[in-house]
């Protein structure tokens, strides 16, 4: 079980809030991402092979150096943008606790972005799953309307995303049932 503690927000501390799930985007997201940058390479380094092949006379021509520029220069490229994608999925983070959802999303390496959502200030929930593959691996988004000038909070490519809709229907039920609770004590 996790606290909000292990994870060092500034401004969203609270002693009586438990977490209750944390959730990322699935594997097949960052996978696909991978996928698409290998291909890339693979197409890059295959180029590099072939070209000399259908230009013998540019080996020998002096432009050795610049085909090890342009080489080296993709090679750091495709390193950083992949480093880019790892960043992306791993701190982007939706943490469901028993007070709030708090969103956190990270846009590049030096921003980020948290957001907070009460639940009694959800007024709908909507799961989107689209497409054959999303189907059958089990994953979608899942949208969170929010009353008031709160943007809306969207859980992006998560697994199980009618699990975790019917989780925080759960959590707002009990959150008004408290509510009430507690407001008929103060009444008496």
């Amino acid at each position: 079980m996790y606290s909000l503690k292990d994870f060092k927000i500034s401004g969203i501390e609270s002693s009586q809030e438990d977490v209750i799930d944390v959730l990322h985007r699935n594997w097949f997201d960052i996978a696909s991402q991978y996928f698409f940058v290998i291909f890339v390479a693979a197409v890059f380094f295959l180029g590099i092979y072939i070209y000399p092949l259908i230009f013998p006379n540019m080996r020998d021509s002096g432009y050795d150096i610049l085909f090890f520029f342009i080489q080296n220069t993709f090679f750091l490229a495709f390193w950083v943008y992949c480093y880019l994608i790892w960043v992306d999925y791993y701190l982007d983070i939706w943490i469901i606790t028993t007070e709030r959802i708090i969103n956190i999303e990270q846009k590049g390496l030096f921003v980020r972005r948290v957001s907070t959502a009460e639940y009694e200030k959800i007024q709908d929930i909507t799961v989107e799953v689209t497409g054959f593959l999303q189907t059958m691996i089990n994953f979608g988004n899942v949208r969170i309307q929010t009353a008031g000038e709160l943007e809306n909070i969207i859980f992006r490519k998560v697994s199980n995303p009618y699990e975790v809709k019917n989780l925080l229907v759960k959590l707002r039920r009990e959150k008004e049932q408290r509510e009430k609770g507690a407001f008929r004590q103060n009444i008496k």
